[in-house]
């Protein structure tokens, strides 16, 4: 198999923002400075949906608007710097904690409106707040931790142990045969739908091994020459999908069911039908997924 081409002026969803996270900058005294800077900025959460304005962008107040606010654990976080702007999130309480008419929407409806670069922010926001929520006990005594470095880190007072966000690597992976490609479709997903191969990466495992493993365990059949393709943060928790491509040795399949519901071959011509509007909607992928992506590179590569 060539080497993979990748397409040509291309930002992934959830991915392309410049913001510097100012990892160095991070002490109590420099995030008071910057949280009460005129031009600082703060993007607000409520239950895992995003503020965005009437006109389809991220809804950005002052932080000076938080204060005497019922805001979750662990109030603002510091995202990071956009061109000099401080930017922090929140999670809120009620939603109607800033202002009234503060409208919120699930980040994946937002992202038919919103810009890859916005994407990004808000799944960075989305990601430390959940990872918040989900630990907030010290895993090696059990006590209580607090947060850290404006966020990006919690502490915990009686262990002296430091807790980091995970992220999740997940290799998903085109996996082609001649002029065709291999999709399959999860549990519990819509009839019909169908999507590339994908699965987490096990500890002690490089990503191609991790390719390698999935597609045997779920189609049961070997796989040569993989390829990094690219990759996307993903905010559901909080995983990296590591785009990949790979040659089957042959196409007889032997599905496992207790892993996908089924899995089919389909030509380029029908992936091209399908972006083309002309042929049968067996994918349902949206726009901001990488398996989209990766097909897309794919037909026109």
């Amino acid at each position: 198999m060539k080497p993979y081409t990748k397409r040509k002026k291309f930002i992934m969803p959830f991915s392309g923002d410049e913001l510097d996270h100012a990892e160095t900058q991070r002490a109590t005294e420099q995030l008071e400075i910057f949280i009460k800077q005129d031009n600082a900025k703060c993007l607000c959460l409520y239950k895992g949906s995003i503020a965005i304005n009437g006109n389809g962008n991220l809804s950005l107040v002052h932080p000076s608007k938080l204060i005497g606010k019922k805001i979750n654990d662990p109030g603002p976080i510091f995202l990071g710097l956009s061109n000099n702007i401080p930017l922090f999130s929140v999670s809120l309480v009620e939603p109607n904690e800033i202002k009234e008419d503060l409208i919120f929407e699930d980040l994946r409806k937002a992202s038919k409106f919103l810009s890859p670069q916005e994407m990004s922010v808000a799944g960075r926001a989305k990601s430390l707040l959940d990872w918040h929520l989900n630990n907030r006990f010290c895993s090696k005594c059990g006590q209580m931790t607090q947060p850290s470095s404006g966020g990006i880190k919690r502490e915990c007072n009686s262990c002296s142990s430091e807790h980091f966000p995970r992220v999740n690597p997940v290799v998903i992976m085109l996996i082609i045969s001649n002029n065709k490609v291999l999709l399959g479709r999860g549990k519990g997903w819509p009839e019909g739908a169908m999507s590339a191969l994908a699965g987490f990466i096990s500890p002690g495992e490089t990503i191609e091994e991790a390719v390698k493993r999935e597609t045997y365990e779920e189609v049961g059949i070997k796989i040569k020459n993989a390829q990094y393709v690219f990759s996307q943060p993903w905010p559901w928790p909080s995983q990296l999908m590591i785009g990949m491509v790979c040659e089957a040795d042959n196409e007889d399949l032997n599905i496992n069911t207790d892993e996908i519901e089924e899995a089919k071959w389909f030509t380029k011509d029908q992936v091209k039908a399908v972006y083309d509007n002309s042929g049968d909607h067996f994918l349902k992928l949206p726009k901001f997924t990488i398996a989209h992506h990766l097909l897309r590179n794919w037909i026109e590569s």
